[in-house]
């Protein structure tokens, strides 16, 4: 277990391979922490060094003491890539993590190589939806809304196929603190990339799966064709987290793009 407290907060990561090797950062989804990439790791921690983390209120890491922004939560990762003195990352980020990651291109593009957007756009729902789900948390806890979160995390094929799996990833939905969920739910909200992801001249490969509810296809490649040096890939048969529903096809993506 590897911690690092920033001043703002405790953060908790893992930190794979050889500290020679190129460096791959990745960044979670809401509801979610560190754990949901560990089925592509081994794919890479051979020739790469992979640091995974929770940011705040997920996972290990700290409850937020205020209100969150994307950028807290960019700066949080830049905090962490400088404690471990990485000069230059790969970084790859899903749903809210893809959108930390738009923020850290913009905020310090030289510290970026290369970069994937995964199942994220560079603005996600609206008002009227974020405070839904916030009141609903609220007002019955993680456990009262996960059934309707975990039917949006991946296709109906891999619910039905692996129902013990699904309750993994269920409990830890349901071990995600109410605060944390809320502020990043917030942080989601009130954000709209779209003046300064445009602006990001990276190699860039942004992927979605082909039956995401959360961030549907359209949604993404829309903010695809906002970045100049991008590609765009749908994973067929998976939702929000192809990460998870289909490791092959999205490791697969990745090796090629980082080649």
């Amino acid at each position: 277990m590897k911690f690092f407290n920033n001043g703002k907060t405790i953060i908790n990561y893992e930190d794979y391979g050889c500290k020679n090797n190129e460096v791959i950062c990745f960044s979670n989804s809401l509801g979610t922490d560190n754990r949901i990439w560990h089925k592509i790791i081994d794919s890479f921690k051979n020739d790469y060094r992979i640091i995974t983390y929770d940011k705040r209120g997920h996972g290990l890491s700290n409850k937020p003491a205020t209100n969150l922004t994307i950028e807290n939560l960019a700066f949080d990762v830049l905090d962490l890539l400088d404690h471990l003195e990485i000069k230059m990352v790969n970084f790859v980020g899903i749903s809210i993590g893809g959108m930390i990651a738009q923020k850290l291109a913009s905020i310090t593009p030289n510290i970026i190589n290369k970069l994937i957007l995964c199942d994220t756009a560079v603005k996600i729902g609206n008002s009227t939806i974020w405070n839904d789900r916030i009141n609903l948390v609220k007002k019955h806890g993680i456990i009262g809304i996960s059934d309707s979160i975990i039917s949006r995390w991946f296709s109906e094929d891999f619910v039905s196929l692996n129902i013990d799996e699904i309750q993994i990833y269920k409990n830890m939905l349901n071990t995600t603190s109410p605060e944390g969920y809320i502020a990043c739910c917030e942080a989601i909200k009130d954000t709209d990339l779209t003046n300064t992801t445009h602006l990001i001249n990276k190699p860039t490969l942004v992927i979605v799966g082909s039956d995401d509810k959360s961030t549907p296809p359209i949604l993404v490649e829309a903010t695809s064709k906002l970045i100049k040096n991008c590609s765009f890939k749908v994973i067929n048969n998976s939702g929000h987290l192809p990460c998870i529903d289909n490791p092959i096809e999205f490791s697969y993506l990745l090796k090629n793009f980082l080649k």
